[in-house]
């Protein structure tokens, strides 16, 4: 990565985005917390991915590992940690992660950087992260009765879906990214 890049070049999003992917896969593959703090840890991955998803998705094709993943996503989403599938499925959501913050992200801010001139990339960058900004995110479960959209974005069946849409209706407001 090029040092001399805005925070909010949409390049130097998408990186951080892919090194915080990263690290959720690494402290997930450690095996280590009750299955209840690993599902927690899983639903962090999530919605860090779903966000990540949603930025990258103008700019890559339509098909890979991210499609992989929301495919996983969704499995996991019903699956319980006690269940015996659950880490099965975790960790074939971890290696479509690892294989798109490996090849197909990296490929996609190749093109990116190559594609549009840097004030482009700042301005697209500055959108992605206003959508951030404005969204809800997943909330803390201690903090359930003070956020009035904890229950639209409570992790469970759905929640790939929920995540999506808000996001989605966040970039509507603050105009699209792409």
């Amino acid at each position: 990565m090029n040092g001399s890049q805005p925070a909010t070049d949409l390049t130097t999003v998408l990186d951080g985005d892919h090194r915080e992917l990263d690290r959720l896969c690494t402290e997930l593959e450690l095996g280590q917390g009750s299955p209840e703090n690993r599902r927690d840890l899983a639903d962090h991955l999530i919605a860090e991915l779903v966000r990540h998803a949603v930025a990258e998705e103008p700019y890559l094709d339509g098909e890979g590992d991210l499609a992989e993943a929301d495919r996983l996503m969704r499995r996991l989403e019903g699956t319980g940690p006690q269940e015996t599938r659950f880490e099965r499925l975790l960790s074939g959501l971890i290696h479509a992660v690892r294989r798109h913050v490996r090849d197909e992200g990296p490929a996609a801010v190749r093109r990116l950087r190559g594609g549009w001139s840097p004030e482009r990339r700042a301005e697209l960058g500055k959108r992605v992260l206003e959508v951030r900004d404005a969204a809800p995110s997943l909330p803390h479960p201690h903090l359930a009765d003070r956020m009035p959209q904890a229950d639209q974005l409570w992790p469970g069946p759905g929640f790939v879906d929920r995540a999506r849409a808000a996001l989605n209706g966040a970039a509507e407001d603050t105009g699209s990214p792409g």
